[in-house]
Formats: structure tokens, C-alpha cells, sequence
């Protein structure tokens, strides 16, 4: 996939916290449920034993939160020196981006979708494509979610009738898949591009530009946090 946008993406989940481990998520978010329920969540899928208004409540949460938290952070990070997680993206975007990734992750593993991250914490091929076609449906690339719906069938057929385990595939290896993914990853790369040069010139003015970065990750975040969702709502829908 398109070199920018995969070096960017990578660069982000080296950052502590920034990739969700799908087991730990899951029985944390229902940790209410019997133990026999929580493993038909974790085996299988959130969705075949929660109601769809629980599912939305907690999606819910889950993006209030991280909306605040981005927020936070990134009216700090715009302060020269404050908050540099890597030095080859402006502090901000680097915060904003890892909150879009958890949330990506996220909700994701809440509505059905497999680990994206393997036994050694590292993201799959697969993971990739999956976070491609999440954070391409946020920034309103058009080919994102029918990528999304794609992908929800081929993953489908990855589940055993006979096992609880998920088996072990490489989308890329779908061309259909493959071609989708390539046009996204081009498109995010671009606007990433963009996006670095415009936000190092918002650190010409320090405090002022602080207040900027916040503004802007306030006004930005939760719509694009809620496209995903409702996206994965209505493939959910479809299906």
C-alpha cells in the first residue's frame, strides 16, 4: 500500500497504548456478562449476543471519550516543545491520529470484527487493511465503506463451523480487496502529507497556536468518530 500512508499508520502504533489488544477490550467493555456470553463475544462477536442499543451506547462512550482526551492533548501539544511523541510528525497530529486509531480499533472489535494486532503485539497485514478502511471512512473516502462491506464478507468466511478460532488469512491476497485498500491508502497519504505541512505552520505562533490545534481537533473529531460508527451500524444492518 502507499508508502506515506503505511509508514504514518505504523508510526502511530509504536506509540504506547496506541494498539488495543481485542481480548482485554472486549471483556472490559462487557464485563458484566456471564462468563459463558462473554466467550461467544470474544470468540465470535459482540454482536450476536448484545443488543444493538447496548452496542450503540458503548460506541457511544467510547468516542465521547476519546473526543475529550484528543482534545485535551492536543490544545497542549500545539505549545512548542510540549507533548512531542515523534519527532518526524507535528505533536498534535500525532495525538489526534493515535486517538483516531484506538477508536478505529475499537469499535471495530465491537461490532464484530478480528484482532488486528497479533499474539506479539504487532499489526497484521490484515490489521492494516482493516485500520486503512476504518480511518478512510472517517476522512470520508468514498471507496471506505464498500471496502468495509468487503471485508466483513470475506472475514466472515474465515470462521469455522467446528472451532471457536479464527482462521489465519491474508486479504491482500483478495485483488477486489487489494485494489481497495491501494486507492484508500493512496488518498490518506496524501491528506496526511497536507496535513503535517499545515499544522508545523500553526506552531509559528506559540499559545495561540495551542488553541487552534485544540479547535480543531474538537470540531473534527467526534464526526468523523460517528461516520465510522454508523458505517459499521449499517453493514451491520445489510448483513
Amino acid at each position: 500500500m502507499d508508502e506515506t500512508w503505511i509508514s504514518f499508520l505504523n508510526g502511530i502504533l509504536k506509540m504506547p497504548g496506541a494498539k488495543i489488544n481485542r481480548v482485554a477490550f472486549l471483556r472490559k467493555t462487557f464485563r458484566g456478562l456471564p462468563e459463558d456470553k462473554m466467550i461467544i463475544c470474544i470468540k465470535e462477536s459482540p454482536v450476536k449476543i448484545v443488543a444493538p442499543s447496548v452496542l450503540d451506547s458503548k460506541a457511544a462512550s467510547i468516542i465521547s471519550s476519546h473526543t475529550v482526551k484528543a482534545t485535551a492533548i492536543s490544545t497542549a501539544s500545539g505549545i512548542p516543545g510540549g507533548f512531542a511523541m515523534l519527532a518526524t510528525i507535528p505533536a498534535d497530529l500525532a495525538n489526534y491520529y493515535y486517538h483516531i486509531v484506538a477508536v478505529g480499533q475499537k469499535l471495530g472489535y465491537l461490532y464484530g470484527f478480528p484482532d488486528m494486532v497479533d499474539k506479539n503485539g504487532d499489526l497484521t497485514e490484515d490489521g492494516e487493511i482493516m485500520l486503512t478502511a476504518f480511518i478512510g471512512v472517517m476522512n470520508k473516502v468514498e471507496a471506505a465503506k464498500k471496502l468495509i462491506k468487503q471485508l466483513a464478507v470475506e472475514l466472515t468466511k474465515r470462521i469455522s463451523e467446528e472451532t471457536v478460532a479464527r482462521v489465519v488469512g491474508n486479504l491482500m491476497s483478495k485483488q477486489i480487496v487489494a485494489h481497495g485498500a491501494e486507492a484508500i491508502a493512496k488518498k490518506l497519504g496524501a491528506q496526511i502529507s497536507t496535513k503535517t505541512v499545515s499544522r508545523s505552520i500553526t506552531k509559528v505562533i506559540p499559545f495561540v497556536s495551542g488553541m487552534i490545534c485544540g479547535g480543531i481537533t474538537y470540531a473534527t473529531f467526534k464526526p468523523q468518530a460517528r461516520r465510522l460508527h454508523q458505517a459499521l451500524k449499517d453493514n451491520l444492518a445489510s448483513e
